[in-house]
């Protein structure tokens, strides 16, 4: 694989006028946190220069409404890649579209365009930004000049593309390290502002690629810290649930209780308003009478009085439902 990273000495971002150079080991792990084609469509890895890489919209990223102007290079502007920065470092879709600021200079002087990348706190980053200028008339020095902020310090003052790359369609890439402070996860904010100091032909801004790596801290580690745990629930809500279902449980079976005592309830009072309408039975029929000579719907049981006096009489119903009644025995 070739090496991307140690051909070129990233500035450490410090917000001090005077740059610190920050020196990557080629022996050092890092990890890809962000590749974005800025101001153009997501490249899949089949389109890269030959490295698989996938380099995202950088759309969803950008804060705020001012997302600023995106264009594509000029048809007559052709991408040539340097001696010193080859196709590997980008395809040349990161380089054949733009974001800047917009063409009113009132507008882009009263805001940065800025975008927000949340990484874990605790660790170096080397922030890589790709630039190159490729739509007319920006062909010269101090047409475009601006300022680079990330995390809120300077990271560049005056920064001209057309000085660093030598020209109009040629790329160039610019390194910074940056360190986090807090924990978790904590946004790092990248922000473009146009430069006044210079007097420069347009107040505006550009950039048409970022790529953002961990770095591995001093115990050779490059794991984040574990994710915040979900909020406990509240306790005494649980133990207003539990009382709840607690409560509920005792109600079931006192409402099917209830329920079976006004079901018998309402069945005892249709039987004896049934038979409340027959009228009173006859408990005087013969003795002697089978149950299938007798009409009168009455069986008669056995006496205790030598007389034939029925002591239990059944009915039966229409409907098969059989009443039991008990006689009393005649006075002697």
């Amino acid at each position: 694989m070739p090496d991307i990273f140690s051909f070129i000495t990233p500035r450490f971002v410090t917000g001090r006028t005077i740059p610190i150079q920050y020196p990557i080991n080629k022996d050092w792990a890092m990890q890809t946190v962000y590749r974005l084609n800025v101001g153009g469509q997501t490249i899949p890895p089949s389109s890269d220069s030959g490295l698989f890489r996938l380099w995202e919209d950088d759309s969803p990223y950008i804060y705020g409404a001012a997302f600023g102007v995106t264009y594509s290079a000029d048809p007559n502007v052709t991408i040539e890649y340097s001696n010193t920065l080859l196709e590997y470092i980008a395809p040349k879709d990161v380089y054949a579209s733009a974001r800047s600021m917009g063409p009113n200079p009132n507008v882009n002087l009263n805001y940065n365009l800025s975008w927000i990348l949340p990484v874990d706190a605790g660790f170096y980053y080397l922030v890589r930004l790709h630039f190159c200028e490729i739509q007319y008339p920006i062909t010269k020095v101090n047409q475009r000049v601006f300022a680079i902020y990330i995390n809120n310090q300077t990271a560049q003052e005056e920064a001209d593309v057309i000085i660093w790359s030598g020209g109009i369609g040629k790329p160039v890439i610019e390194d910074y390290v940056v360190f986090t402070l807090g924990s978790g996860l904590v946004d790092m904010w990248l922000a473009l502002h146009p430069d006044t100091e210079t007097r420069p032909e347009y107040f505006d801004a550009i950039l048409n690629g970022v790529e953002v790596f961990k770095l591995q801290d001093a115990a050779d580690n490059l794991a984040g810290p574990n994710p915040d745990l979900p909020p406990q629930p509240d306790a005494r809500i649980d133990m207003m649930l539990v009382k709840e279902n607690v409560s509920k449980a005792n109600w079931t079976p006192s409402i099917a209780g209830t329920a079976a005592f006004l079901g018998l309830f309402c069945l005892v009072v249709v039987l004896y308003k049934r038979q409340k309408r027959r009228g009173k039975p006859d408990c005087f029929k013969q003795f002697s009478e089978t149950p299938e000579e007798s009409n009168s719907g009455f069986v008669s049981g056995p006496t205790s009085d030598g007389e034939g006096t029925p002591l239990r009489l059944a009915e039966k119903y229409s409907d098969g439902v059989v009443f039991f009644q008990v006689m009393s025995p005649k006075a002697r």
